[in-house]
């Protein structure tokens, strides 16, 4: 339910955003997602507590195809593969993630956690933080300021630390997402990937990228490849959500 309500309106909050017109993304995607958090607080404050325990990951992708600028934005496990397509041949190569996961696992992530009051802790081999198996993400507020300083909340902190002192907690859970600039040329064929990790756990990037030219090159849209991988991979046992889109970006030609 989280991630419905982020996809509905973390577009407009971009969108609207000064500086993203300015064309300065990395300050706009940051502060719209400062903002959609901000919503979700309020939210918790007077009407549910769904925004203190429900998340979402986050992979965006903002495209300037007048300049050729290409730039990604990734919160949690969702993740951005981009890959060159060969002009005649349409083989795909140079097949790339562009997103960075964060796991609490990550050692700079665990130690972030830690500086913040929180724990790491271990359950059946994984690393989490609190019920969590990701240390970035909208939502989740009890792992974040003001809801996981609240003394008398009703939401349980399993991610804090039994010697800390409430009000000296910081955000457990990051909104601060990892991002990286890319120049796309007018005279190269590209196909670009936004994945949920209900798609990427299941399947490398080389194998989902071949897969997707190969149903390409059969004659299908992008958007019914989307769909086909999303749905095989939400039939699979013990599937997690899957969310797929399919962009093929074809250049200049000369």
């Amino acid at each position: 339910m989280m991630g419905n309500q982020v996809h509905k309106s973390l577009h407009h909050l971009l969108a609207r955003r000064p500086e993203f017109q300015q064309d300065d993304w990395v300050t706009a995607i940051k502060a719209a997602l400062a903002e959609e958090d901000s919503i979700l607080l309020d939210r918790f404050e007077h009407e549910s507590a769904e925004p203190a325990v429900s998340g979402s990951t986050v992979a965006i992708c903002c495209l300037n195809l007048t300049k050729g600028e290409l730039m990604v934005s990734n919160l949690g496990d969702s993740h951005v593969i981009l890959a060159e397509r060969d002009l005649k041949t349409e083989h795909p190569y140079h097949i790339r993630r562009l997103t960075q996961a964060h796991k609490p696992s990550i050692p700079s992530e665990k130690t972030r956690i830690e500086q913040a009051g929180g724990v790491v802790n271990n359950r059946s081999g994984t690393e989490r933080l609190g019920s969590l198996n990701m240390s970035r993400a909208l939502g989740d507020l009890q792992y974040k300021n003001p809801v996981n300083t609240l003394m008398d909340s009703s939401v349980s902190d399993p991610a804090s630390s039994a010697t800390s002192r409430s009000e000296s907690r910081g955000n457990f859970l990051s909104n601060d997402p990892y991002t990286t600039r890319r120049t796309l040329h007018t005279d190269r064929r590209y196909l670009l990937l936004v994945l949920s990790d209900g798609v990427t756990d299941r399947v490398d990037d080389t194998n989902l990228v071949q897969h997707v030219m190969k149903l390409s090159m059969r004659g299908k849209r992008a958007n019914e490849i989307a769909q086909e991988i999303a749905t095989n991979s939400a039939n699979r046992p013990h599937s997690d959500n899957a969310t797929c889109i399919v962009a093929m970006l074809d250049g200049q030609k000369p």
